[in-house]
């Protein structure tokens, strides 16, 4: 069974459509970084070194490109995506890892990719979302240089491509960390609960929490006017979480949860955003992006953790939370004000 994922074009604002057709009229999708070093017959292990020694800024981001890119096999398929909106396009991997200086304008004619694969393109024509994906589908990881790596084609993209979907899901499975062993098993006793209150889907997410660290009553706080869940430490609120007693909770059916959560962190100053139901978390970072699409950091699921959602998990540790990565935050501004700046540029 061939492998899905996504990838973007560009890092650069308003150089995505013309990225993409670079993409698509030379047959190749292509990745930066080490944009020197031909990483030919080198290990995940060997990349990831080399990554450290340049010290980038987003050296986390590039490290999982290269694992998620070098994973790909001949045969598999990608889309070049637009965050969430849609699909450039659809093509199938022909190559294996290929390297060439200059390979990729992503778009400033000085940042050039030169890690790529050849690709067959099925589909050029752009497809948005709203239209490709039905409902109760979920739609593909919109943010990243280089997306999951999904073990099966999603339905949607299996239809585009005129592929029999796969009839099931089968789910990378990772053992489960210890310290959050009884939070699954609690989420899982509660689904198979017919009737249950939102309490009940609180009660797992103060679990969860104090599973990383906080303390009841101390640094987790109910219902605070508004607000289902506040997380303190020392006075000082670094996180609120709206829960939702609802089980097919996600990035693109909770918006209404998502803004009104929005709303009560705008009104106390609180930087880091949840939105959850107990099993299903979706992070965001205020200081990330011009909006509440692009402050996502990421989704997971306990119930269905991968491997790369711990890390996720992680940020959310109180030490993470209390003592933020000031190099990150003036990042997301540097972002956002460079993407405010595009789209001022494109409008005049």
């Amino acid at each position: 069974m061939p492998q899905f994922t996504t990838i973007s074009p560009t890092h650069i604002a308003g150089q995505k459509p013309a990225a993409w057709e670079r993409f698509r009229d030379g047959h190749y999708i292509a990745i930066g970084w080490l944009e020197d070093v031909d990483l030919t017959k080198k290990l995940i292990d060997d990349i990831s070194e080399l990554v450290r020694e340049r010290e980038y800024d987003n050296e986390a981001a590039a490290i999982q490109s290269f694992d998620r890119f070098f994973s790909l096999n001949v045969g598999d398929y990608v889309a070049v995506n637009n965050t969430n909106h849609g699909l450039f396009g659809v093509g199938k991997i022909t190559s294996g890892y290929k390297f060439e200086l200059g390979k990729h304008d992503s778009g400033d004619g000085l940042e050039l990719y030169p890690h790529f694969r050849d690709v067959e393109w099925i589909k050029t024509t752009y497809v948005p979302r709203t239209s490709l994906v039905s409902e109760g589908e979920t739609p593909w990881q919109p943010y990243g240089t280089v997306g999951k790596v999904y073990p099966e084609l999603p339905p949607y993209i299996a239809r585009l491509v005129g592929v029999s979907p796969p009839t099931t899901v089968k789910p990378i499975a990772i053992e489960r960390p210890a310290f959050l062993k009884p939070v699954i098993e609690a989420v899982e006793t509660l689904r198979k609960e017919r009737e249950h209150k939102e309490r009940a889907h609180e009660s797992l997410v103060e679990d969860f929490f104090v599973a990383l660290g906080y303390r009841k009553h101390t640094d987790i706080k109910y219902r605070q006017g508004r607000v289902d869940i506040k997380i303190e430490t020392d006075g000082l609120a670094l996180l609120i979480a709206e829960v939702k007693a609802v089980w097919d909770l996600s990035f693109y059916n909770g918006i209404d949860a998502i803004k009104q959560a929005y709303n009560y962190a705008h009104d106390q100053g609180v930087r880091y955003v949840v939105v959850t139901n107990g099993d299903t978390y979706i992070l965001f970072d205020r200081l990330k992006g011009l909006s509440w699409e692009t402050n996502l950091i990421g989704e997971f699921h306990l119930t269905g953790l991968q491997q790369e959602d711990l890390s996720l998990i992680e940020r959310l540790r109180p030490a993470r939370l209390s003592l933020p990565d000031l190099g990150e935050a003036l990042r997301h501004l540097a972002e956002s004000f460079s993407s405010r700046g595009a789209q001022v540029r494109r409008k005049s």
